[in-house]
């Protein structure tokens, strides 16, 4: 009886010893502006002001279930527990990507190296999500066009170990999805486009969908 538990206590201490650990250290996830507004107003030849442009909001449900499903699939596909790092700045405040119209905020910016100074993990890992269109007809000129854009959701990870080298990587796209219409027309210096964007949450069922194909996509 006493062999047999001590068998039991090794063999799960083996197990325990087995089971890896992951950082995630960097997440970028992006999300086109002219899926989600309406109107787009871009100064010419100023890299693009977009003037009155509101900053990509994200209901905080659905964001907590998005952070939730990338760590779940480092997890699955690591075979590792994987937390988030977030390391700090010179000046002592956490590195998160700052929320603009097209960037989704909070989430971990670090680099391998900070991460690695931080916490000591077997992958170090960056993911990202892209939600971008492709123009799939067009019409007009310079002065005015038409544009039939096709959303699409990509996918990339990639897990670093200690050396700093890449120990995994897999990327998916995802673009069965609805085209929108687009239209552009510049007035004064000023670029204006107009687009039939969608709700916050059907973008959010594109990527959703995306991380699903990821999350099942033989390696």
């Amino acid at each position: 009886m006493k062999t047999r538990l001590l068998l039991l206590i090794l063999s799960l201490q083996f197990l325990s010893f087995a089971q890896g650990t992951a950082g995630i250290y960097k997440v970028k996830w992006f999300i086109d502006k002219r899926l989600t507004n309406e109107v787009i107003i871009n100064a010419n030849g100023n890299g693009g002001g977009n003037f009155g442009l509101d900053r990509l909001t994200i209901p905080p449900a659905l964001y907590d279930s998005v952070v939730a499903e990338i760590q779940k699939i480092v997890q699955q596909d690591l075979r590792s527990d994987a937390q988030y790092i977030y390391p700090l700045s010179r000046s002592g405040r956490e590195l998160r990507t700052n929320n603009t119209a097209e960037q989704v905020g909070g989430l971990p910016r670090g680099t391998k190296r900070k991460a690695m100074r931080t916490e000591y993990k077997e992958y170090y890992v960056k993911f990202k999500i892209h939600v971008g269109l492709n123009k799939t007809f067009g019409i007009g000129g310079e002065v005015a066009s038409y544009s039939r854009l096709k959303p699409f959701v990509r996918v990339k990870m990639k897990a670093y170990g200690l050396d700093r080298r890449v120990k995994y990587r897999k990327t998916t796209r995802l673009g069965d999805f609805k085209s929108i219409g687009s239209f552009e027309y510049n007035l004064g210096g000023v670029t204006v486009t107009n687009t039939n964007g969608l709700p916050i949450e059907e973008v959010l069922d594109m990527v959703f969908k995306g991380l699903d194909k990821f999350e099942n996509k033989v390696k």
